[in-house]
């Protein structure tokens, strides 16, 4: 099955696989990288259309246990221990944003339950002393305050039972790729007849085995 992406990708069936690999094809290795950062290979960014190309194909593959980063290019003077050492910071920073960003959301999960615990407690208390001072509370008074008094405690609920997996699960796959050798294949182009087509800029199939 093919799939239109900023890069293109093409897929292939995977039976009970124990590996995946991304094969990304570039005229030049330059591409690979963020043509506005002057710095050094090994303190430079990825091409933010590159980087997200890997991020989508290799998430679809947590449960894979070993992944594969191929780059074919045509010409480019980056080093494969120069790529490595990219690749490494890059999805490294990109883990320890992630990891900040899980610790400042159960930091907020948290005072959003010690609020919601507060509004409990302030409602169900007003709805007793309402009935002690009544004698008989208005039926949609008595179940308004005990729908608000469950309601402030949706959504800590919701943040602690389940809002975490998305940013826990981003976490683990960056710091996967900051961890996944990549390796390095010069290619010469292929010959053609008169002025060849021009190629996308970035071109990338995904195989898994």
């Amino acid at each position: 099955m093919t799939a239109r992406r900023p890069v293109g990708a093409h897929h292939h069936p995977r039976h009970a696989a124990s590996s995946a690999a991304v094969n990304i094809h570039v005229r030049d290795l330059a591409q690979l990288f963020n043509s506005l950062d002057p710095s050094p290979f090994w303190d430079r960014d990825l091409d933010r259309t590159a980087a997200q190309f890997i991020e989508e194909e290799f998430s679809e593959k947590l449960s894979v246990e070993n992944w594969h980063l191929y780059v074919h290019a045509h010409e480019g003077s980056t080093s494969q221990a120069d790529l490595q050492a990219a690749l490494e910071n890059y999805y490294g920073r990109m883990a320890s944003s992630a990891r900040r960003a899980l610790r400042e959301y159960f930091w907020g999960a948290q005072w959003t339950l010690v609020g919601g615990v507060v509004v409990f407690l302030l409602s169900m208390g007003l709805r007793s002393a309402l009935a002690r001072l009544t004698g008989n509370l208005p039926p949609i008074l008595d179940q308004g305050l005990i729908i608000l008094a469950w309601l402030a405690l949706w959504r800590p609920a919701e943040m602690l039972l389940y809002g975490w997996v998305p940013l826990r699960r981003r976490q683990h796959l960056y710091e996967r790729l900051a961890g996944i050798k990549a390796v390095i294949r010069l290619e010469a182009p292929a010959p053609a007849p008169g002025v060849p087509a021009p190629s996308p800029p970035l071109k990338a199939m995904v195989r898994a085995s």
